[in-house]
């Protein structure tokens, strides 16, 4: 039997579906990254030697954007040594004021890429994904480069893309597995290489088509060339609503960088037909300009884009915890049905943070943990729950305190999953930070794939002590709460 008991706080908690997220997905390469974020936010002002060969490279992209329609600019593409490219003011930015303007013409969608690839027509016959049509003309592209074919119109633009990326597709599945281990992340990161290693396969069969009728050369389609083109797209695809959310590379645009604290997103104008970015503060001359790429955890920074802020820093930090309905519950599929009207499914996730609970988190781990007498009671216990936000008494039992026992429950195991200690991982981080400043390490014999390891390693026990102070924290919070 129910009665109404409104929540302690009086205001109406809003159970959300899976958070959305802002038009703008558009990522760069390896933006703020040395060391992974272990420290301050980037200086404003920073300094940009690079080499000549690299700058020449620059300016011969910037010339060809030029050409290829890209009005004159108030920022220009430029290096930052350790941190990767980034856009910088020429002259002073207002808050507000339209920059980038980028053109049709510079956009490479998946309708251009299947045009202009030796193979396209037979990638979109095969029903190959966007990406994967995507990630075959990247891998064409990048053959002509290597045998210095400069023919293609996107020539400049491929010289410029880097051979590492930092994202999750470099690493290897021990390293998914050991330095993600009890980390939501690792299913995350799973899924991601899951992903890629479908495509390749599936694209096999139009490959050895087309090798067989002499149109690729099969030595240059690797599978280790494919999950860098993957890579790269991970890193850098743009996917606006204004476009109907269609997939596509944006030269120029994608050098821009991402900072937590913007607000600002690129966007489609569908008047002017371009990629329009418009600052939420000003940028004097020398000044990086920032986007958002949207409100990405750390761990989500790291896995997709390869690098990651410092967690203190970043605004929109969080623990993913899930919570589900128990498929063996007698009442599955009547509490399944009941979600399904609040536009709630059987599994979902809530961003944790450290200083408050997600909007609706109460009322649904309430609703997975509670055991209604009778099937009819099912419903009225979601439209109490869901519908009018508050939380009744079931058979004398306050709603909220069962919902807060149960996340607690949920976070002590979440804790339990961790194979190290907090303190572990932080004296472990220390002491990589010392070992990457070692002189000993040989960058250049290893191709900087030591550094990389290492970086990683920092990474992942950095990643692993913010969620479980995230945990921590939200422990705290519902145990004082029930008070």
């Amino acid at each position: 039997m129910f009665k109404c008991r409104l929540p302690v706080s009086g205001n109406s908690s809003h159970l959300l579906p899976r958070r959305s997220y802002p038009p703008s997905r558009l990522v760069a390469v390896t933006a703020w990254k040395a060391p992974f974020g272990l420290g301050q936010k980037p200086a404003k002002k920073q300094s940009r030697e690079v080499s000549p060969e690299l700058q020449k490279d620059l300016e011969e992209f910037q010339q060809w954007a030029v050409k290829q329609g890209l009005p004159k600019q108030q920022v220009e593409v430029q290096t930052v040594p350790g941190q990767g490219r980034g856009l910088f003011a020429t002259e002073k930015i207002r808050k507000g004021q339209q920059l980038l303007q980028i053109p049709d013409a510079l956009l490479l969608t998946a309708d251009k890429a299947a045009e202009e690839c030796c193979i396209g027509s037979a990638l979109k016959d095969a029903g190959m994904f966007d990406w994967t049509v995507l990630a075959t003309y990247l891998v064409e592209l990048w053959d002509q480069q290597q045998q210095g074919d400069a023919r293609s119109y996107w020539a400049e633009y491929i010289a410029l893309l880097p051979e590492n990326t930092g994202c999750i597709l470099e690493w290897t599945v021990k390293e998914v597995q050991n330095l993600l281990e009890g980390s939501p992340l690792q299913k995350k990161a799973m899924d991601i290489r899951d992903a890629a290693e479908k495509s390749w396969v599936e694209v096999q069969p139009v490959l050895q088509q087309a090798a067989e009728q002499g149109l690729i050369k099969p030595e240059a389609y690797t599978q280790r060339r494919y999950q860098w083109a993957f890579s790269i797209l991970l890193t850098r695809m743009c996917r606006l609503p204004g476009r109907s959310d269609e997939e596509f590379w944006l030269p120029w645009g994608d050098m821009a960088n991402h900072m937590s604290d913007v607000t600002s997103f690129l966007d489609w104008d569908r008047t002017k037909k371009q990629i329009v970015f418009q600052p939420d503060c000003s940028y004097d001359p020398g000044e990086q300009v920032y986007v958002s790429y949207g409100p990405k955890t750390s761990g989500e920074l790291l896995l997709s884009y390869g690098f990651m802020l410092a967690p203190e820093s970043n605004q929109n930090d969080a623990y993913l915890l899930e919570i589900a309905l128990d498929e063996n519950d007698s009442q599955f599929q009547g509490k399944l049905a009941a979600l399904q009207q609040y536009g709630l499914s059987a599994r979902q996730q809530f961003p944790l943070r450290v200083n408050a609970l997600p909007d609706g988190l109460l009322e649904y781990a309430a609703y997975i943990a509670a055991s209604p007498g009778r099937s009819d009671e099912i419903p009225v216990l979601a439209e109490y729950l869901f519908g009018k936000h508050q939380f009744p008494l079931l058979d004398k039992v306050d709603c909220r305190i069962l919902g807060i026992n149960y996340v607690l429950t949920v976070c002590r195991t979440a804790m339990l999953g961790y194979k190290k200690t907090m303190e572990v991982d932080k004296e472990y981080i220390e002491t990589q930070r010392t070992r990457l400043q070692d002189s000993t390490i040989d960058t250049e014999a290893s191709n900087g794939s030591q550094v990389a390891q290492i970086e990683r390693s920092i990474a992942a026990a950095v990643l692993r002590v913010r969620e479980r102070q995230i945990l921590h924290r939200t422990t705290f919070i519902l145990k004082q709460s029930k008070r």
